[in-house]
């Protein structure tokens, strides 16, 4: 597996894969337009984790890179398959990839509250529950949904990579 920086011609791959069944509930989606828009804004990076055939097996969308804070925001990831291990891979490959290349200092992200799943995967990869966005997110419905805040500081993701306590 691999993961890489994405290109203008890897779009269709992840748009075919937030526009999955039953995804749009739980990833979101945006339109062509914003993705080409944003692809090449510094701001912003979109990375694809290979499958060992090469083919992208998921993504990530990584935001605010040029915030002076240093607080960078993982905004959208999803895996074409998921519950087959892509997805923890792709994750932690991503973890490792925004503190390894950017001067980010806390890597923060949001996910519906009732997403137990993804909370318990960010858990399990450093994350941090903050606190709750409330009604800050519309459904596909119209309803209106909380999202819980997270996040991985710097100093907390080189602790775990080294095995040693926290400073």
């Amino acid at each position: 597996m691999h993961l890489r920086r994405a290109t203008a011609d890897d779009l269709e791959a992840i748009m075919a894969i937030e526009r999955k069944p039953g995804f749009e509930e739980f990833v979101g989606r945006s339109s062509a337009g914003f993705h080409a828009r944003v692809i090449v804004d510094p701001d912003y990076a979109y990375l694809v984790g290979l499958d060992d055939n090469g083919a992208i097996g998921g993504f990530a969308i990584i935001r605010d890179l040029t915030q002076a804070q240093g607080n960078t925001c993982l905004k959208r990831i999803a895996v074409a398959q998921p519950g087959r291990g892509f997805g923890k891979w792709l994750l932690a490959s991503v973890i490792d990839w925004v503190f390894e290349s950017t001067p980010t200092h806390r890597f923060w992200l949001d996910h519906i509250v009732t997403n137990t799943r993804a909370r318990h995967v960010y858990e399990r990869n450093g994350f941090v529950g903050e606190g709750v966005f409330r009604q800050a997110y519309v459904m596909p419905d119209g309803a209106r949904i909380d999202l819980a805040v997270m996040s991985l500081l710097r100093p907390e993701w080189q602790a775990r990579r080294s095995g040693s306590a926290l400073p």
